[in-house]
């Protein structure tokens, strides 16, 4: 994904809702609606993987989802699971 693209994204809600989407059906690996722990686990190794960044540790995985469950249900919604692609996206952004 291009620079240009990734700050298109971020600059229009619509397209960073879309994105977010196919995303979270992608990660949402036992169609329950929601993320849990071991699936934003997943994610984070898939991305630094992709980015040849070291995996997360147990320890950063349990604070992104610290992070993100602001409901602190156990489990990363719709609406919280946005804000880590927009991390992810600025995080892109600094790598490239």
């Amino acid at each position: 994904m291009s620079i240009n693209a990734i700050k298109d994204i971020l600059l229009d809600r619509n397209k960073l809702i879309q994105i977010s989407k196919i995303a979270f059906n992608s990660a949402d690996t036992d169609n329950s609606g929601s993320i849990d722990e071991n699936e934003l686990g997943e994610i984070l190794i898939k991305f630094a993987t992709n980015f040849n960044r070291e995996p997360p540790t147990k320890e950063e995985i349990n604070e992104v989802m610290r992070h993100l469950n602001g409901d602190e249900s156990g489990k990363i919604t719709f609406n919280e699971f946005i804000f880590l692609i927009k991390d992810i996206l600025y995080a892109m952004l600094e790598i490239k």
